[in-house]
């Protein structure tokens, strides 16, 4: 269980967190400083780094934790499951959240990565990190270059429905016929990638 000190260090992260998003949006990434955003979450220049090794970490916030979390439900499927359906799994989730009406947190990254160089580098170092965790949650063979080839194949599925989404969204299309059309691509995505892994994973 978190602890008093735990607990206080992650509300502490959570609001410096919460002050840049919100400084971000107002001014742009390239536009706020460090400075600013400590001053706007009442805590020292020194703290914000304590927390965040860089300014580019502090749009980022979660992405950690969430990687963890899909490499852990890679791991713990059940006997049996093909890779796919664990991506598939997660995507169906981002959709429901669109239909939810949680549009505006979807759109909040991409809108600020869209608009920075900076940011963009970031989110490509972000990517490669991604695929290689979700391969090492796959395999322990390092050199295993089918395991490589299908993630990557697998997290560009799951990329290719997230950015047709955002598309549509930005254009100001009702958010339950995007989330219900993508529904429907999505499986499709998954079940033409399945005819090549041939169940791979399972």
């Amino acid at each position: 269980m978190e602890g008093l000190r735990e607990r206080k260090k992650r509300e502490t992260r959570d609001a410096i967190a919460a002050a840049a998003l919100a400084l971000f949006l107002e001014r742009g990434f390239d536009a706020v400083t460090v400075v600013d955003v400590a001053v706007a979450a009442n805590v020292s220049e020194k703290t914000v780094f304590n927390y965040f090794a860089t300014k580019e970490d502090l749009v980022f916030a979660n992405a950690e934790e969430k990687l963890f979390e899909r490499a852990e439900a890679i791991r713990l499927r059940s006997p049996g499951t093909p890779l796919s359906r664990v991506f598939l799994a997660d995507t169906l989730r981002f959709l429901d959240a669109i239909e939810a009406g949680e549009v505006d947190r979807a759109m909040t990254v991409p809108r600020l990565v869209r608009a920075s160089p900076a940011l963009r580098g970031r989110l490509m170092l972000a990517w490669e990190l991604e695929a290689a965790t979700l391969t090492a949650a796959v395999t322990d063979d390092e050199d295993d270059l089918i395991a490589a080839a299908a993630v990557r194949s697998l997290v560009w599925a799951n990329r290719v429905v997230f950015r047709a989404a955002m598309r549509r969204l930005i254009g100001g299309e009702d958010p339950a016929d995007v989330a219900r059309d993508l529904r429907a691509e999505a499986e499709r995505v998954y079940a033409q990638l399945d005819l090549g892994l041939a169940g791979y994973g399972a």
